[in-house]
């Protein structure tokens, strides 16, 4: 779609970046923000099958189907470091069942990433508030227990790839810290972001990133790596979602 007849509400392609990670979900809902976003297809559906034209998008890249949305969004900021827009979207390309009542389109996505984050929150934009956590599960994850039904579904399960470790290894492998008490989580792996809080870490803290799916993930579809991934992202971007006992959040 030419950009003199996009509507008013879609930020510049240098203001807004959006990397979408998609297996074969529609892409219609996305069809006026393809001068923002770079797409990474985990499944190659032919043109015929897509109303929305691939060479549309900023990018429109085919990966290997692994490691979940958290391979692919530590694939496109190594790949595109000093390249970042000043805000980011992340996301699956259909987020919508869980991010919904609160953001239901893409376009609500977009405002509110225009907008500045809650400052409960900053960096981070949330567009669902009810789907942040406070978790400690450190140590070897029963996923059978019902506490945790909420992050993993049976049919997940039944397809997972376990990690040699548990999360606090995987934790000391990506921080090369230990990690605090309690860590406050985000369901779900959709989010903005500011470009200063990526930059918070080197181009080679997202390479530590990938060789954790290539090593502790297998190169698997549906890693258990790639949920550890799902529960540090906020403490990825801010040293506010690290929580220890007694003392609070940590310095932002």
């Amino acid at each position: 779609m030419a950009l003199a007849h996009l509507p008013t509400w879609i930020p510049s392609p240098d203001v807004l970046g959006i990397v979408l990670a998609r297996y074969r979900e529609p892409l219609d809902p996305w069809a006026n923000l393809t001068a923002n976003t770079f797409l990474y297809a985990k499944y190659d559906t032919p043109q015929a099958d897509d109303i929305v034209s691939h060479s549309s998008f900023r990018a429109y890249n085919l990966l290997p189907n692994i490691g979940r949305e958290g391979q692919t969004y530590c694939h496109h900021i190594y790949t595109h470091y000093s390249e970042l827009q000043p805000i980011m979207i992340f996301s699956q390309t259909d987020p919508f069942d869980l991010i919904a009542p609160e953001t239901t389109t893409p376009q609500e996505m977009v405002e509110r990433a225009l907008t500045p984050p809650d400052p409960a929150f900053d960096p981070v934009t949330i567009f669902n508030a009810d789907l942040v956590h406070n978790l400690s599960d450190w140590e070897t994850i029963d996923w059978t227990d019902p506490r945790q039904a909420y992050w993993m579904t049976p049919s997940q399960l039944a397809t997972l790839t376990f990690s040699p470790y548990p999360m606090r290894v995987f934790w000391r492998h990506l921080f090369n810290k230990e990690h605090p008490d309690v860590v406050t989580a985000l369901h779900g792996g959709t989010f903005a972001v500011r470009r200063e809080a990526i930059w918070r870490h080197p181009r080679e803290f997202y390479q530590r990133c990938l060789d954790e799916f290539a090593y502790a993930g297998q190169n698997a579809s549906n890693p258990e790596v790639g949920h550890f991934m799902e529960r540090s992202w906020l403490a990825v971007w801010s040293r506010r979602f690290w929580i220890w006992n007694g003392t609070g959040t940590n310095e932002t």
